[in-house]
């Protein structure tokens, strides 16, 4: 009887330890995660907003057309999840690391973090879906492109995507259970999204793969002179089309994962307490993959189109040339004022 006793013990000992060391662990990701939102938080931020004044400042006139409505609108919902999103999820992780948050606190950040990202993320992954498909028409239908894909529609097609964000994250907000709104979330905002993405995709690489076919003799002709405003224009439209692939390549990348992850939280039931911490745990680790991809954005516009990276260092020069002007001036007028004093 005493050794059952003992036995007993030990085995309740053995499992407190084991919690003890989960707990520890989940504390532990919280912390990380609180610290690698902040740090991306101040990364995605100043990306995107010196993509946001290269774009509104354009020195040589390079981004004035329908699609670059797009690349305004991304930038802006991913400079908003850096500014806001991202540090109030890291408030909200930290809060958890430290153990001392109120329930009521604890339900209002979450459904206000849920809220922002729901909105911010919406629209970057719908302007991405809408960008391929224009793209796909540029290439598709290249003498009706203009007549198609016009500044008011692009204009109209934004306003739409930041309406419907608003109005669905809005939702929430207005008594819809959290349940409903979850699953409305994954099978729209990620399942279809997803698909529809991806379609664009195979269909903007074959369409892109067919027009390359039709650029090789061009650029195999001896007399085509390289620097006809045709030749630019297609080259640039190459770049444009490569940058879509580009971005929707990175959002299916960090888009499935979460996918998933959320199916799993919508239709499998944890049987222990230590279940539901590892799936918790689970989904945090991927939660935080995807933010990495509004960071990632920008980065893909600069790298793919040299018109942007000769734009920025045009900025950056023109903006250290009027700096140094405006010192040596003050400098010039200091002097000149000492010499007046002492005369």
């Amino acid at each position: 009887m005493n050794s059952s006793f003992n036995e007993s013990e030990l085995a309740n000992n053995i499992a407190n330890e084991e919690r003890e060391i989960l707990r520890n662990r989940f504390l532990v990701i919280c912390l990380l995660s609180a610290i690698y939102l902040c740090v991306l938080s101040v990364l995605t931020t100043v990306s995107n907003g010196v993509l946001l004044v290269v774009l509104y400042q354009d020195p040589f006139k390079s981004f004035r057309h329908p699609p670059s409505i797009f690349i305004i609108g991304l930038a802006v919902a991913d400079f908003l999840t850096g500014i806001a999103v991202d540090p109030l999820f890291a408030y909200f992780y930290f809060e958890l690391y430290k153990d001392t948050i109120s329930s009521e606190r604890y339900n209002f950040t979450l459904k206000a973090a849920g809220v922002l990202s729901s909105i911010t993320m919406n629209v970057s992954f719908l302007t991405i879906l809408f960008l391929s498909w224009t793209q796909f028409i540029a290439i598709t239908f290249p003498h009706r492109h203009k007549q198609l894909v016009t500044t008011g529609r692009v204009v109209a097609c934004m306003c739409g995507i930041w309406t419907y964000s608003l109005l669905f994250s809005s939702t929430l907000l207005m008594g819809v259970p959290e349940k409903i709104f979850q699953k409305l979330d994954v099978f729209f905002n990620l399942s279809l999204i997803n698909v529809l993405v991806l379609v664009s995709y195979i269909a903007l690489h074959i369409s892109y793969q067919r027009q390359i076919a039709r650029w090789v003799p061009a650029q195999n002709n001896a007399i085509r002179i390289a620097d006809t405003s045709e030749h630019r224009r297609k080259k640039d439209q190459k770049h444009f089309v490569v940058v879509s692939l580009l971005l929707a390549t990175c959002l299916l990348v960090f888009i499935a994962p979460v996918t998933v992850m959320w199916y799993l939280t919508l239709y499998w039931t944890p049987k222990t307490n230590e279940e539901q911490v590892k799936a918790t745990m689970a989904n945090i680790v991927v939660d935080m993959t995807l933010f990495i991809k509004f960071l990632i954005d920008p980065f893909i516009y600069a790298w793919r189109l040299p018109k942007f990276r000769h734009a920025v260092s045009a900025i950056f020069t023109r903006r250290r040339r009027s700096f140094s002007v405006g010192v040596l001036t003050l400098y010039n007028l200091n002097i000149h004022a000492s010499t007046s004093r002492v005369n």
